[in-house]
């Protein structure tokens, strides 16, 4: 039981979600990775689908470490307009998870522990409002939801993964309004989310690309 409560939060952490909880490393805590500096920005303007397509059909593998259940895939199940439905499955269970683009943010509006069915849910009622993305996609912008805190830390970071180097990489970070825990979030344009850290006192867990199959970005 106690196993499955930890997949269940590092799932919710996996799609920003985040809930307050401990995932301890016992070898204690890695130095995070060090965003690039920012100073060159992109000079094409990135809106929030840029950063995170969403196409029906795409599919993520990551790699993780810090954790057993760190490693994960994510596939998008359907999509009617701007509303996503995102399948996301560890070891230890798969999660329904629904977005919503809206005027210039991306946020998670829905998710359900052991969903194991490809079953369209797209027309639920919304439970939720997380807004992990919100232009512009520029350096120092920041914005507050659900009790997490977030920041646009660079827009042209170099992100080594296993899937490969990815060079002009936006990087936001998010801290929580009651908890010391910093979450680090990178996404290539085109291809979407490619690397998180969730970074606690004495613990770091890591979510890294591995193989992916994106409409919209060519390997």
């Amino acid at each position: 039981m106690k196993n499955k409560k930890l997949v269940i939060m590092l799932l919710v952490m996996i799609v920003a979600v985040l809930a307050t909880g401990c995932f301890k490393n016992e070898k204690g805590p890695d130095s995070v990775q060090t965003p690039g500096t920012g100073e060159n920005e992109q000079k094409k303007e990135l809106t929030v689908k840029d950063l995170y397509p969403l196409n029906e059909g795409d599919y993520w593998k990551f790699a993780g470490e810090g954790n057993e259940f760190a490693a994960y895939e994510q596939k998008v199940l359907f999509r009617e307009g701007d509303r996503v439905q995102l399948q996301v499955a560890s070891g230890g269970t798969v999660m329904g998870i629904i977005y919503e683009f809206t005027d210039g943010k991306l946020e998670v509006v829905y998710s359900q522990e052991e969903f194991y069915e490809e079953e369209n849910i797209l027309d639920r009622e919304n439970q939720m409002s997380q807004v992990i993305l919100q232009e512009p996609i520029v350096v120092g912008n920041t914005w507050s939801s659900a009790g997490r805190n977030y920041k646009i830390e660079d827009v042209d970071a170099t992100v080594e993964t296993p899937a490969g180097e990815f060079t002009g990489c936006v990087v936001i970070s998010s801290t929580g309004d009651e908890d010391n825990v910093k979450n680090y979030v990178y996404y290539k344009p085109g291809l979407g989310l490619i690397k998180q850290e969730y970074v606690g006192p004495d613990y770091k867990i890591i979510a890294e690309l591995e193989d992916f199959n994106v409409k919209t970005y060519n390997k």
